[in-house]
C-alpha cells in the first residue's frame, strides 16, 4: 500500500487527505459511505460511482451508497451476485477494469434498463475486512472518454482500503452501542432469575437440556410468570448466545403490522413504504426470536409462520425474493392453544409444529418459598434507582406478601414491591406502603350452614375457584361469571376488608 501511495500525485493526495479528515468527523455510516463515493468519482474523473455491500441471506449486492443523475433510483435495485462486473469483483476478490462494457460478455445491463442510465466503462475494486470481501466500490465512465489506466486502478485500491477500514469501525461502533443499549434494557427488564422451589428449578433443568439443540420450545403459563426469562435463558446457555435475541410480543403489534414487522418489507409494498425493513425473523438470524403471546396470532399470519418453521425462508412485504434464515423459534402463551383449535382460531400443524418441546412454568402462588427471595431483589433494585435507604421488610407486611394469591404473579410482586418503596418514609417497609387490589379469603365450608348463609358462602366460593381458573385475571373471571368487572370488584373489595377487619 505504501508503494502506490509514492506514486500518486500531489492532487490525488490531497482530496485523500480531505476524504480522511472528513471521514474522521463521522461514525455515521451513511455519511461515511457518502464522503467516500463522492471522493472516488472526484478522483478517478467520473460520471457516477456506488458502493454495493453483500447481502448473504440473499446471495445478492445491494447499493448502500452511490452518486450521479440516477442515484435515487439505485438505492432500491439489487444485483445478483453470479452476474456483473460487481460480481466478478466479489467472488474473486481482486479489481476490476472494463473499458468497452459492450465488448464485456460479463456486463450485466439489468441495472442500466431499469434507471436509463449509460455505463460504458467500469473501474471496481473489493471492500476487504479481516480478509472477506463485504462489497465492492464501482466507478463508472471515465469523463472526456478516456480509459482507465493502471493509475487509477491504484487509486481505487486505496479508496476501497480506506472505506472498508472506515466501514469496519462504524459497525464496531455501531455495535458496542447496541450492545450497551441491550445491557441496559437487561437490567431495565431484571433478566436475573430468582428461585428456590423445586418446581422453578425442573423449568431450569429442562430449559438448560434444550437450550443446546435448535428445538423449537412452547412457554406455557399464566401472564407475569416470567416467559420471556426463561427463553433469555434458553438463548444464552444455547451455542447462538453471540447473536441476537428479537422479542416479539404478538398481541402488542397491530394485526395490519404484524406481517411486516415479522417478516420485513420491500419499498413500495404499501403507502409509506420508502425503503427496504428488514423484519424481526431477519434480525434474528443466526440467533433466536421469541413470539410472546402467540396465541393471538391471526389465522393468516399463522400459516406464514408455520412456512418459516418448516423451510427456514420467507419473503417480505411486496418482494418476491425468497430469504433463508437459520432461527431458533421459543413461543409463549397463557392461552389454551387446544382449546383454540377446537374454536378453529389456531393452526393445529403450527401448534404441533410450535409443541416440540412444552415447558410449563408455574404461577406465583403455587411457589411461596420464592416469594421472600424476590421481594429482597426487587426491594433492593428500587432501592438502589430511587436512591432511598430502605432495606427491611416489617413481619406484618411478609405475612401479608406470602397470603396473598399473586393473580399477576411475579410481575405484580414486583409492581407491589416498587410503589412500596416509592411510599416508604424510614428504612422498612410497613403496612401502610402497600397497597394489594384486594386480598381472597380462603374457601370455607357450608356444612351446617343455614340455607342463606350456606348460599352466600357458595356464591363466594364459586367466584374464588372462577378467578383461580382464569389465573387470577379478574376481567376474564367476570366474563365467565357474567357480571361487570366493577361489580367482581367491590364482591373482592368487601370480602378483603371482612377478612382485614
Amino acid at each position: 500500500m505504501e508503494d502506490i501511495i509514492r506514486k500518486i500525485g500531489r492532487e490525488e493526495l490531497e482530496i485523500l487527505f480531505q476524504m480522511s479528515s472528513s471521514l474522521s468527523s463521522t461514525l455515521e455510516l451513511s455519511k461515511i459511505l457518502n464522503i467516500i463515493m463522492e471522493s472516488a468519482k472526484t478522483l478517478l474523473k467520473a460520471e457516477a460511482s456506488s458502493l454495493l455491500l453483500l447481502d448473504e441471506t440473499t446471495n445478492e449486492l445491494y447499493f448502500a451508497s452511490a452518486t450521479g443523475d440516477v442515484s435515487e433510483r439505485l438505492m432500491s435495485l439489487t444485483v445478483p451476485l453470479d452476474k456483473g462486473i460487481a460480481g466478478v469483483c466479489v467472488r474473486s476478490g481482486a479489481p476490476q477494469i472494463v473499458n468497452d462494457t459492450s465488448a464485456h460478455d460479463q456486463f450485466y445491463p439489468g441495472i442500466d434498463e431499469r434507471t436509463g442510465f449509460e455505463t460504458r466503462s467500469i473501474i471496481a475494486a473489493p471492500l476487504v475486512i479481516s480478509g472477506k470481501t463485504i462489497g465492492v466500490i464501482e466507478v463508472l465512465n471515465k469523463k472526456e472518454g478516456r480509459v482507465w489506466t493502471d493509475a487509477d486502478k491504484e487509486l481505487i485500491i486505496i479508496i476501497a482500503f480506506q472505506a472498508a477500514q472506515v466501514i469496519q469501525n462504524a459497525q464496531i461502533h455501531l455495535r458496542i452501542r447496541e450492545q450497551q443499549s441491550l445491557l441496559r434494557d437487561e437490567l431495565d427488564a431484571r433478566y436475573a432469575i430468582i428461585s428456590a422451589s423445586e418446581q422453578f428449578k425442573t423449568v431450569l433443568e429442562l430449559a438448560e437440556k434444550v437450550a443446546p439443540s435448535n428445538t423449537s420450545v412452547l412457554l406455557l403459563g399464566e401472564n407475569g410468570t416470567g416467559k420471556e426469562l426463561v427463553a433469555r435463558y434458553i438463548h444464552r446457555m444455547s451455542p447462538r448466545k453471540d447473536r441476537s435475541f428479537i422479542a416479539v410480543n404478538c398481541a402488542a403489534i397491530p394485526v395490519t403490522l404484524l406481517e411486516s414487522e415479522l417478516f420485513g418489507y420491500e419499498k413500495g409494498a404499501f403507502t409509506g413504504a420508502t425503503g427496504l425493513h428488514r423484519g424481526r425473523f431477519e434480525l434474528a438470524n443466526k440467533g433466536t426470536i421469541f413470539l410472546d403471546e402467540i396465541g393471538d396470532l391471526p389465522l393468516e399470519t399463522q400459516s406464514k409462520l408455520l412456512r418459516v418453521l418448516q423451510e427456514r425462508e420467507f419473503e417480505r412485504l411486496g418482494g418476491s425474493k425468497k430469504i433463508k434464515v437459520d432461527v431458533r423459534v421459543i413461543a409463549a402463551t397463557n392461552q389454551n392453544l387446544e382449546e383454540k383449535i377446537k374454536q378453529k382460531l389456531f393452526r393445529e400443524d403450527l401448534f404441533y409444529r410450535l409443541n416440540v418441546f412444552p415447558i410449563h412454568i408455574p404461577p406465583l402462588r403455587s411457589r411461596q418459598e420464592d416469594i421472600p427471595l424476590l421481594v429482597q431483589h426487587f426491594l433492593a433494585i428500587f432501592a438502589r434507582e430511587m436512591n432511598k435507604n430502605v432495606t427491611k421488610i416489617e413481619d406484618k407486611v411478609m405475612e401479608r406478601l406470602l397470603d396473598y394469591p399473586w393473580p399477576g404473579n411475579v410481575r405484580e410482586l414486583q409492581n407491589v414491591i416498587e410503589r412500596a418503596v416509592v411510599l416508604a418514609n424510614s428504612s422498612t417497609i410497613t403496612l401502610d406502603c402497600l397497597m394489594l387490589p384486594y386480598k381472597i379469603a380462603k374457601k370455607t365450608s357450608i356444612q351446617g350452614e343455614a340455607l342463606k348463609d350456606a348460599v352466600k358462602k357458595f356464591k363466594m366460593n364459586y367466584i374464588l375457584d372462577t378467578i383461580e381458573r382464569c389465573g387470577g385475571n379478574q376481567r376474564k373471571a367476570s366474563k365467565v361469571l357474567g357480571i361487570q368487572p366493577s361489580y367482581l370488584s367491590r364482591i373482592l373489595h368487601e370480602y378483603r376488608d371482612k377478612t382485614t377487619s
